[in-house]
């Protein structure tokens, strides 16, 4: 299981509690979910120029499940200097504007570009998720994520058949369900070749519906073994 990337999101409002929090992440050997959209007065310099793990950069609209409320271009310059500054990783929505995300991937540089779609309501139809992942493929990101709701545990099923489908194309892809029935979903993903897998460090630092603990996860992957 070692070889299993486990992300945590970091979801504090303060930079100084920010910096603290992905101390704890990447002493632990994890990935950290840096949240911007939470924070009250991002400072990307002092964040991402402390001694740290890699990082993915995230900074999500009400309407993707953040909740960064000032103008879109505010948000999209902290992710435009969030590549300046170096961070390994950022996540931009498949559904963000056409023009600015393919600006963002033709001058990435070394940063490993996420395109994300999430489904708040799901679940998606096979079809539907195989022309979503289809499209995103043809617009080059490095890693695609595709993320819906399950309100039932067979509805993870559709989403966890794009893994495989994504190797096929040679595409890096990060797959699994939110909600309570999805939950199974965030430890099976990674053992069928997903990218990552999120978790918390505890309880109560929750930034989606259904994410486990990492204690949990990794007992239960400890059993599966």
């Amino acid at each position: 299981m070692s070889s299993i990337r486990i992300c945590i999101p970091v979801v504090e409002t303060d930079c100084d509690a920010a910096c603290q929090c992905l101390a704890r992440i990447h002493a632990q050997g994890f990935l950290a979910e840096l949240r911007l959209d939470y924070l009250i007065q991002p400072d990307l310099q002092h964040l991402l120029h402390a001694p740290r793990g890699p990082v993915i950069a995230t900074n999500r609209l009400p309407n993707e499940g953040g909740r960064f409320s000032g103008p879109e271009s505010a948000r999209r310059r902290l992710l435009e200097q969030a590549i300046d500054l170096g961070a390994d990783y950022v996540d931009v929505e498949f559904n963000a504007d056409p023009f600015w995300r393919n600006d963002l991937l033709a001058h990435r540089g070394a940063v490993k570009l996420i395109l994300s779609w999430h489904d708040f309501k799901g679940p998606s139809t096979p079809p539907r998720l195989h022309e979503i992942m289809t499209a995103m493929i043809d617009c080059g990101a490095d890693i695609i994520k595709l993320v819906t709701y399950a309100h039932h545990p067979s509805d993870c099923l559709a989403l966890l058949g794009l893994i495989p489908a994504a190797q096929q194309q040679g595409q890096d892809i990060i797959a699994f369900c939110m909600g309570s029935a999805g939950k199974y979903s965030r430890v099976i993903a990674p053992l069928l070749g997903s990218y990552l897998t999120f978790a918390v460090l505890e309880a109560g630092k929750e930034s989606a519906p259904g994410q486990l603990t990492v204690q949990e996860m990794t007992s239960i992957w400890e059993m599966l073994t």
